[in-house]
């Protein structure tokens, strides 16, 4: 370790060796799973939900410290710039004095302090009570909070993780189509500038070739547009690369053996079922608390004042000081609120009961949703594999044509529309494989996972 008393130069020489080889560690490569797991710890909705469980934390405790003992110390000090005067009657000190005649006198010091220390301590309240385990209820939301983020955070990343691979896989689609071209295109141009086919032969493919390169750069550059924001749901440096060690054929053969359409799920883990059953409980703390204010309150409380009177400012001289003590305990008893305490209860109980109906709705309409995803990932499913088989068969086709074109069998024109026809069913592919996807990730959302 380095000791604090080297040179300074020491010092920023050891530091910048040391930063490239922290920035060589960091990750840029990712699967699916490290993904999602840097989304959890770099995400800012994330971090907020941590933040929101601290505070709940420290709501605990600040709950709990009202019902422990409150001591307060205060002073004050007093300058009576003009002293109070009364007056009386002059026949209460005088009998002789004639009627009418008053008397005049200043009551008071010129200087006066006091010091005060008050205790108070909470005996019984039913509201408290309910407050006590209502915080605690609290923090046990915010654990919710922070793993219903941490799911939701894990379903952006995974489906902008997905998007990435689609468009990876389309560019790959493409680049075989754009290399079979160009390598007809310029056999082609070679035939024609020996004299044996016509320019216009040439000139078909070559506006193929150029169709087939712009729609491959489109899609490379909607490859950057995903991992940008990819980068973006994972909280990850929008400045630096990053690379997937995943392929979309791997990603979708282990959703095809993990079927989610046959899996044993719960929508009772449901976020928005959590979320309205956590309100229910809610409810019940709301019923309790109103009732709580029919119960009374007890507390108790403990008083000591120490007071100087001066006419000079010599307080800290060795005179006296004047004490008050005083005790006691203060008892609040509900009588009646015409029939207001009452009113608050029935309102909150019916709240609770529309809550508890919504609940048991909001359960139907989950597993109706179940069922057409499931339903859904079922077809999507069988039409991804269909539409691979499609791409597979025009494939061979494409390429058993551009065998005949160099044959001199097909000409430029059928080459040109098998290439569309190849085309398409790559598309049809991609768009059926994101539909897979998509269904996939509905169903994440729907279980939570």
């Amino acid at each position: 370790m380095m000791r604090i008393y080297k040179s300074i130069g020491a010092v920023l020489v050891g530091g910048l060796l040391s930063f490239p080889l922290h920035a060589q560690e960091e990750q840029t490569e990712f699967d699916l799973a490290a993904a999602e797991e840097y989304g959890v710890n770099n995400n800012l909705k994330v971090k907020n939900a941590l933040l929101e469980y601290e505070s709940a934390r420290k709501k605990v405790w600040e709950t709990t410290a009202i019902g422990l003992p409150q001591i307060n110390l205060e002073g004050q000090f007093q300058h009576l710039l003009d002293i109070p005067t009364s007056v009386v009657d002059a026949s209460l000190f005088n009998p002789l004095a004639p009627p009418g005649q008053v008397m005049e006198f200043q009551m008071g010091q010129e200087f006066t302090t006091s010091a005060t220390l008050n205790v108070s301590q909470l005996i019984f309240d039913g509201s408290y009570i309910v407050a006590l385990k209502f915080s605690k209820f609290y923090q046990s939301m915010a654990t919710t909070s922070i793993e219903l983020t941490k799911q939701e955070t894990k379903t952006m990343v995974r489906e902008a993780f997905y998007n990435v691979l689609v468009a990876e896989e389309n560019v790959r689609l493409m680049d075989s189509v754009v290399v079979s071209t160009e390598k007809m295109w310029k056999q082609t141009k070679a035939y024609e500038e020996a004299g044996l086919i016509e320019k216009e032969e040439v000139q078909q493919l070559e506006l193929a070739y150029n169709r087939i390169k712009a729609s491959r750069q489109n899609a490379a550059r909607q490859v950057e547009v995903a991992k940008n924001l990819l980068k973006l749901s994972m909280g990850y440096d929008m400045d630096k690369d990053i690379q997937l060690n995943a392929t979309l054929e791997d990603v979708v053969a282990e959703i095809i053996q993990n079927n989610p359409a046959i899996a044993d799920n719960n929508v009772k883990d449901n976020p928005n079922y959590v979320m309205l059953d956590q309100q229910v409980q809610l409810d019940e703390y709301s019923i309790k608390n109103e009732k709580a204010a029919f119960y009374p309150s007890l507390g108790a409380f403990f008083t000591h004042s120490q007071n100087a009177f001066r006419n000079e400012f010599d307080f800290f001289e060795d005179k006296p000081w004047y004490p008050t003590t005083v005790w006691g305990v203060s008892l609040k008893i509900p009588v009646t609120s015409s029939g207001m305490k009452i009113a608050k209860v029935q309102q909150a109980e019916i709240k609770m009961e529309k809550d508890q109906n919504s609940l048991e709705d909001l359960e139907k309409t989950l597993k109706f949703q179940e069922f057409q995803l499931k339903s859904s990932f079922q077809n999507a499913m069988e039409l991804m594999e269909i539409e691979k088989s499609n791409v597979e068969l025009d494939t061979t086709i494409y390429n058993n044509q551009l065998k005949r074109k160099t044959t001199g069998v097909a000409g430029a024109l059928q080459v040109t529309q098998l290439q569309n026809q190849l085309l398409t069913a790559e598309g049809n592919y991609i768009a059926a494989v994101m539909q897979l996807l998509s269904v996939k990730v509905e169903l994440d959302k729907l279980f939570n996972k």
